[in-house]
């Protein structure tokens, strides 16, 4: 199923978990800092492209997964597959949490 940018698939998997997707335009490297001021001061840690987030007993497992660049004529874009699994999480508990970090990835613009 595609995915399109802005418009995140969210799935309901059979363990309970909830797994977000997400095209992002960003690099991998803009991402972990911007995940950091996000979490302010959460316990995380990376593993490869994984970013595990423990929250007393509940975890958040964010996989970076593709990235590549977007040409639109001479300008190139940077784009990254993201993808948030939420466990132990009820589903507005992990809307809210997304609407927190999607705030600390929004970009200034006119």
């Amino acid at each position: 199923m595609p995915l399109h940018s802005g418009h995140p698939l969210r799935v309901a998997e059979p363990t309970g978990d909830i797994r977000i997707r997400k095209e992002m335009g960003i690099t991998r490297k803009e991402f972990l800092r911007n995940l950091t001021s996000a979490l302010s001061g959460w316990p995380c840690r990376v593993e490869h492209n994984e970013v595990i987030v423990s929250d007393a007993g509940r975890r958040i497992a964010i996989t970076l997964c593709e990235q590549h660049e977007q040409r639109i004529g001479s300008l190139q874009l940077p784009r990254m597959l993201v993808e948030f699994t939420f466990s132990g999480y009820s589903d507005s508990e992990a809307e809210t949490l997304m609407t927190h970090i999607d705030i600390h990835f929004q970009r200034g613009g006119g």
